[in-house]
């Protein structure tokens, strides 16, 4: 489908799922493109606080979910992401520290009327990239395409990440700065993390509730529209 007017980092990775930044920045044609398109669920991965800097556009209807990769208030994550010095350290400490909310967010897939499914965060890069990626390594795509789909956020989001840089202050940007580019990488020694403790994505869903039989039918889902 042709990309919504004002979507940002907007593609489809499987057959059955597209993957976006906030919605926010739809203009009322992009708006109307997007639920002509047929989503039948529109997953938002945002805490409220981000909701209400940039409001989502279809709250109320039908389609619109919002289910928060990230919990509140959950100590080892904080410390974590405090911690973390690339983005492949926060995706880790994603998976070790909110598994649960991991495992809502692949069964509000599963869960879906027929139909497509677009899942978003704010930039469409770090959560909803980690996301698409357990997606499609469930699906058994290569490693090389998972890394591909990944780094394809870093040339859409130079012009968002400029600007976000102009209205932070000089130590601001060199702590952000790290974290802005999509590096292979990143993902990858995400997906090895899952390797090395679980022994890969099917037996760590597996193991927070998320059953053999579930992850065959959101396999057939996501390879299927």
């Amino acid at each position: 489908m042709p990309v919504p007017d004002g979507a940002l980092n907007f593609r489809r990775p499987l057959p059955g799922l597209w993957r976006s930044g906030n919605l926010s920045r739809l203009s009322e044609r992009g708006r109307r493109e997007l639920l002509a398109a047929g989503f039948v669920r529109i997953l938002d991965l945002r805490n409220r606080a981000e909701r209400d800097m940039d409001a989502p556009p279809f709250l109320g209807r039908t389609e619109y979910l919002n289910l928060p990769l990230l919990p509140y208030r959950n100590r080892a994550l904080n410390t974590a992401a405090a911690e973390a010095q690339t983005n492949a350290d926060h995706y880790r400490a994603h998976l070790d520290h909110a598994a649960n909310q991991i495992v809502a967010i692949l069964g509000a897939i599963l869960d879906a009327p027929p139909g497509r499914v677009l899942i978003h965060c704010h930039a469409g890069k770090d959560r909803t990239g980690l996301i698409v990626a357990l997606c499609l390594e469930l699906t058994g795509m290569p490693r090389g395409e998972i890394a591909a789909d990944y780094a394809a956020s870093e040339p859409e989001l130079w012009a968002f990440y400029a600007d976000s840089q102009t209205r932070r202050t000089s130590a601001e940007r060199v702590k952000v700065e790290p974290f802005v580019a999509s590096r292979p990488e990143d993902i990858l020694t995400a997906l090895e993390h899952l390797d090395a403790d679980w022994g890969g994505v099917g037996p760590y869903l597996a193991a927070h509730g998320f059953s053999e039989a579930e992850q065959t039918g959101l396999r057939e889902r996501l390879t299927h529209l």
